[in-house]
Parts: structure tokens; sequence; C-alpha cells
């Protein structure tokens, strides 16, 4: 049985070649501080935007997506606002989409508005 046998010319640019590869697939662009980055949580099933103005300052817009998820949201707004804070306090400013809260409406709801809030990290 013939033996193959690779030069170490020829192994070494191989080797190369697989790990530029790898390095180049696991590579990531970090979005600009101001700008809008899309987001899905797997967990509370949320689609929304971030954008981090500062590692203290933030902007949230949860997208709008059934009448009954609204709990979810506001779970994931808190639990969100806890993670990006890091140990400080988030202070969490309500901007808009917070609409009332009938068990049984009477009238059909027009269009829901993101759920936007603003959050500040204040340290302890």
């Amino acid at each position: 049985m013939p033996k193959l046998s690779l030069r170490p010319s020829a192994l070494k640019l191989s080797s190369l070649t697989v790990g530029v590869a790898l390095l180049s697939a696991c590579q990531y662009t970090q979005v600009p501080k101001g700008e809008a980055e899309k987001h899905y949580d797997f967990d509370h099933k949320v689609h929304y935007e971030q954008i981090t103005y500062s590692d203290i300052y933030f902007k949230l817009a949860i997208k709008p997506d059934s009448y009954a998820h609204f709990r979810q949201q506001s779970v994931f707004l808190l639990r969100h606002a806890k993670r990006l804070c890091q140990g400080a306090h988030p202070q969490v400013t309500l901007l808009s989409g917070v609409q009332d809260f009938d068990r049984l409406p009477l009238e059909p709801r027009p269009y829901q508005n993101d759920l936007t809030v603003e959050i500040k990290c204040v340290a302890r």
C-alpha cells in the first residue's frame, strides 16, 4: 500500500488557508453608536431595535405584536434593561406606545405604535 505524503510547504499552505477562512467567517462588524440595530429575542418572542448612545444610555423600540403579547414585551423590557446596565440600576423612561389595557374592548384597536423607551444606567 503506497504511503501518502504531503510536503511540509503544502501542509503549511493548506492549514493557513483553512485558518484564514475560519477567521473571516467569524468576523463581526459592530454597529456605530447612535445607529439602530435590529434584534429578536427568542425567549420572549420580541422584535426590537436598540440604539446605543453610550455605555450607560440606550433607546429601545419594541415592535408591536399582539394585544395579548404586551405582558411578555414588558417583562422583556425590564430584563433587557437590567442586562444592559450590568450591575447599575436601570432608569426606564417611557416615550410612547403604552395604550389602555381593556379586557374586552368594544371598538377595534387602532394601529399600535412601537413601545419606545429610553434606558439610563444609574450607579448604585
